[in-house]
């Protein structure tokens, strides 16, 4: 496991741009932390942080005008955008990676607990368990930190938005979960930049 980390992280960061890396590491880093309070062995806690870290390796195949654009898509803009967990399998594969879990969080952490994500439009527990903890990780990683298409929240705001979208875009457990994260370890992995 360590060298396939070692490996897909020395990928990532030569080829993502590094708002992406730096963003996929503390996604991976508030998953580990998140996974203290699950029952799983060392191994299984490793791999989901893993998976969690690697949940944006399709942007690799995103053009870069895309990710960094100021204003709104256009409709094949954000068609192509909407593919990268698509192309987040096929580099996982030449990773070797051949843990359904894994695969299934980089495949469907876009999944919406209503229904509305993509890209296959799953909704309430037919989202994979993973994959529902990192959308809600993510989510909160990219109101908290600049994006070209956000205003940042404060660290209160944006868990106050993962409260309104509880059993709307998010697993309500996966909210109590990721509030269980101590205030101080949140605000050291969001310094990450």
């Amino acid at each position: 496991m360590k060298a396939s980390l070692l490996a897909g992280l020395r990928t990532l960061g030569r080829q993502l741009d590094s708002i992406t890396f730096s963003h996929c590491l503390r996604v991976g880093l508030l998953a580990q932390a998140a996974s203290v309070h699950l029952r799983m062995s060392d191994e299984d806690r490793s791999k989901f942080a893993l998976a969690c870290c690697f949940h944006d390796i399709g942007k690799l195949r995103i053009p870069s005008s895309i990710l960094m654009k100021n204003s709104s898509l256009e409709p094949f803009e954000a068609r192509q955008l909407r593919d990268h967990p698509i192309y987040g399998l096929e580099y996982t594969a030449q990773l070797g990676w051949n843990d359904s879990r894994m695969l299934e969080t980089i495949r469907s952490h876009h999944e919406r607990w209503d229904g509305s994500g993509y890209p296959d439009g799953l909704s309430g527990e037919g989202i994979p368990a993973w994959a529902r903890l990192c959308a809600v990780i993510d989510a909160y990683d990219a109101m908290v930190q600049p994006r070209s298409y956000n205003c940042v929240k404060s660290i209160p705001e944006a868990m106050e938005e993962l409260d309104l979208q509880r059993n709307a875009h998010f697993d309500s457990a996966c909210i109590d979960l990721f509030f269980r994260i101590p205030r101080s370890t949140i605000e050291s992995i969001h310094c990450i930049s």
